[in-house]
Order: C-alpha cells, then structure tokens, then sequence
C-alpha cells in the first residue's frame, strides 16, 4: 500500500494489539507491532468513537490535536473488530502563511492583492475586507479580480461571493 511520507496508519485489534504499521505511522509512534499500543492521545479520541457507536458509525475526525509532539488531523474507524488510526500532521498558523505567501507571489500576485487573497482564504467577506482596509468594494472587487486571473482556476470562486 503506497500511502506517502506523511499519512501515518495504524490498524490496532480489540485488545489494542498492534496488526499494522506504515512507515509514517513507525516515526511517529515507534514501532509498536506485533504488541500493545499505550498511546493514550489515540486512546482518548477512540473513547468518543466508542460512546457514541451505539448511534451513529464508528468513524470520528478531530482536528488539530497534538500527538506525540506534533499537530494532526486524527480519523480513527472502528469497524467492529479493529480501530484504523489515521494521522495527518499539519502546518502550525506561521507554516500555513509562510506556503500561502510563496504560493501567492510565486503566481505573480502583488503585495496588495496577497493581503487580500489572506483574508479570503480567512474566510473574511468582501464587505469585511473592504471595511478592514479602508477601500471600496469596487477596488476590492478589481484587486480580486486581478488575483483571480493570476491563480489556478480551482482557486476561484465557483459562485459569487459574500458582498
């Protein structure tokens, strides 16, 4: 199974017996199978899975936790015999605008079109970004619409955005 060097998977047993390990999943936690796992973060999060399985599958994403020393996306499936552990690590705020900033001014942007571009990706609307910088929607709709024509089209909006 080629998963890449980030996707960490591990398939753990009832007794919380180790099946399955990728790569990703050895740096991360160190290689635990055959044994017992005593991560006690993925011990935690399987909780939830586990009180709510009576109502509702037993598949539980949480986002942003902290696992052995780094941040992840953690989906934990438990499917009646075995619990599949999934982390995905994930950038800190300063990482994320760092990769946003190169990817914007490798595509060209301009410095006040990436500071735009910021706060849309902020989820701010047109009126707030607008009343932040203290310039008219019309400007704010050109700058836009400047950015829009330098990005990859799956960066634009599909329908109009919030005024």
């Amino acid at each position: 199974m080629c998963t890449g060097d980030k996707l960490s998977i591990c398939i753990r047993n009832s007794k919380n017996e180790v099946l399955f390990q990728n790569e990703a999943s050895q740096k991360a936690c160190g290689s635990k199978a055959p044994g017992v796992c005593g991560n006690t973060a993925c011990a935690e999060m399987m909780k939830q899975v586990e009180e709510t399985s009576p109502i509702q599958d037993g598949m539980k994403l949480h986002k942003g936790q902290h696992v052995e020393g780094q941040f992840v996306d953690v989906m934990l499936v438990k499917d009646g015999e075995n619990v599949m552990t999934f982390l995905y690590p994930i950038k800190n705020e300063a990482e994320k605008q760092a990769a946003q900033e190169a990817f914007f001014v490798s595509k060209g942007l301009t410095p006040s079109e990436i500071r735009i571009m910021r706060m849309v990706t902020a989820g701010m609307t047109n009126q707030q970004i607008a009343d932040k910088l203290f310039i008219s929607k019309a400007t704010l709709k050109t700058h836009l619409n400047n950015a829009y024509k330098k990005l990859p089209p799956s960066m634009r909006p599909t329908q109009g955005r919030v005024a």
